[in-house]
């Protein structure tokens, strides 16, 4: 981990905006529709190399992902988690969550 004694460095926590591209190919996996995964990864690379890029020349001091490759928290925990069970609601989609 980076530290400084000069001053207080910064960072971010959470997910950085995707592009439209990536953010349909995520969508339309977690619906269970075929995506093709290696287009799916190389999206995913590229995404996560501009959001870096942007964070460096934003001078933020220790960067991340911006969680890129995920659709929400929200959503992908039940892939990190276990015991937990999809229900869904006729108040919210993904979509409605996530435009």
């Amino acid at each position: 981990m980076r530290r400084s004694s000069d001053r207080i460095l910064t960072t971010h926590t959470g997910s950085l905006p995707r592009p439209s591209s990536l953010a349909q190919l995520l969508r339309a996996k977690e619906r269970g529709e075929p995506v093709e995964l290696s287009a799916l990864s190389s999206l995913v690379t590229e995404s996560v190399e501009e959001v870096v890029s942007k964070q460096c020349a934003a001078g933020v001091d220790v960067i991340n992902d911006g969680e890129q490759s995920k659709v929400a928290y929200a959503i992908y925990v039940k892939e990190r988690l276990s015991g937990l069970e999809d229900r869904p609601s006729a108040a919210s989609t993904i979509e409605d969550d996530f435009p």
